[in-house]
């Protein structure tokens, strides 16, 4: 049990080092299981399947090209892993309708995974989406 919960904690690193942080979708396809669904997907109208979750992963990435996600906490038992990060990037391109301002930005995160034969199986989420609204100044508080 205990080898488990370090594979899939090693699952989860690998994904935030490979995919968001290098942006490599040969790696993304190898972490993510075909059936994949995302219980919240982060941009509105996509889909909560592997595909979507890809095309959100390139579309942050094609907005934010330096962005970089440091893992804060990581807590894992059975087949689940939840970890806390703070992902940090310049805005360079169009984000969700927003065109680049040159803005270097600072959010927090929280992602959950359920992993399935070291990959990723199911997924939830929770972004500081109003922290990033108000950084890029496209929002007022």
């Amino acid at each position: 049990m205990v080898q488990a919960i370090e594979t899939n904690r090693a699952v989860a690193r690998r994904f935030v080092a490979e995919v968001f942080n290098a942006g490599n979708a040969l790696a993304y396809d190898e972490l993510v299981a075909d059936d994949y669904v995302n219980h919240n997907p982060p941009v509105p109208g996509l889909p909560g399947t592997k595909a979507g979750f890809l095309q959100a992963v390139l579309a942050t990435r094609q907005a934010f090209p330096d962005v970089h996600v440091d893992i804060e906490d990581m807590i894992a038992e059975g087949d689940r892993v939840m970890f806390r990060d703070t992902a940090r990037a310049t805005h360079r391109g169009d984000f969700q309708g927003i065109a680049a301002t040159g803005r270097t930005l600072a959010w927090t995160e929280m992602h959950f995974f359920r992993i399935r034969d070291g990959q990723i199986a199911e997924h939830w989420a929770n972004f500081d989406q109003l922290g990033i609204l108000v950084q890029m100044g496209a929002i007022q508080l």
